[in-house]
C-alpha cells in the first residue's frame, strides 16, 4: 500500500488530516522529498548556535505542535525564526511536521549506531576523564531521544522508517549539529 497524506489547509495548521485509506505516518516519500529539500536553506541561516541542537531535549511525549511550541519558545526573539519559518512554509512543513520527520527520521540513526553505543559503554572506564564526560553526554543524548522516539512510533511509521532507512541516515549528516 503506497502511503500517502492529504495535504490541505490543515496542514498549514499544524494538523494533518489523514482519510481512513491513508496510513497514519507522515513517513512519506512527499514529505520527505520536501524535508530533503529544506535541508540545506535551513543550513545557511545564521543560526545563535546550531551545535546547541546536539543537547536538544525533547519532553516525553508524543504531541509534536507541542514539541514544536516548546522549541520555539526557547527561541523567542531570535532574528531567524521568520527565516525559519519561511522555508518551511515554502517547502510546506510546519514546524510540528518538520520536528516530528526530524524526530522519527533519526530512528534508523539511533538504531543503526547501537553497536558503537555498547563498545563506547564497555570502554567508559578506560577513557580520559574529558573523553569520557562527552561520550557520557553523547550516550545520555542517545538514550533520551530513543525513550522519547520509540512510544510515538506507530507501525506504519516503522514499516515507512524501513523503508527509508538508508534515505534517513544519508540525512543525518545533513543536520546541522546533529551529525553524531
Amino acid at each position: 500500500m503506497r502511503i500517502t497524506l492529504n495535504f490541505t489547509a490543515a496542514l498549514l495548521l499544524s494538523s494533518i488530516s489523514l482519510s481512513t485509506v491513508q496510513a497514519a505516518t507522515v513517513i512519506t516519500e512527499q514529505n520527505i522529498a520536501r524535508y530533503e529539500a529544506a535541508l540545506p536553506e535551513l543550513a545557511k541561516i545564521e543560526q545563535d548556535n546550531p551545535a546547541s541542537l546536539k543537547n536538544l531535549r525533547l519532553a516525553k511525549h508524543c504531541d509534536w505542535a507541542k514539541h514544536a511550541s516548546e522549541l520555539r519558545a526557547k527561541e523567542q526573539g531570535k532574528d531567524y525564526l521568520p527565516q525559519v519559518d519561511q522555508v518551511l512554509a515554502k517547502h510546506q512543513l510546519t514546524p510540528a511536521l518538520f520536528i516530528e520527520l526530524t524526530a522519527k527520521g533519526a530512528w534508523p540513526v539511533l538504531q543503526s549506531m547501537q553497536g558503537v553505543f555498547n563498545l563506547t559503554r564497555q570502554g567508559l572506564p578506560f577513557l580520559p576523564e574529558a573523553q569520557r564526560k562527552q561520550a557520557e553526554r553523547t550516550l545520555a543524548q542517545s538514550d533520551h531521544m530513543s525513550s522519547v522516539i520509540q512510544p510515538c512510533l506507530t507501525a506504519a511509521d516503522k514499516a515507512a522508517l524501513q523503508q527509508y532507512q538508508q534515505r534517513f541516515i544519508n540525512l543525518a549528516g545533513r543536520l546541522p549539529g546533529l551529525s553524531l
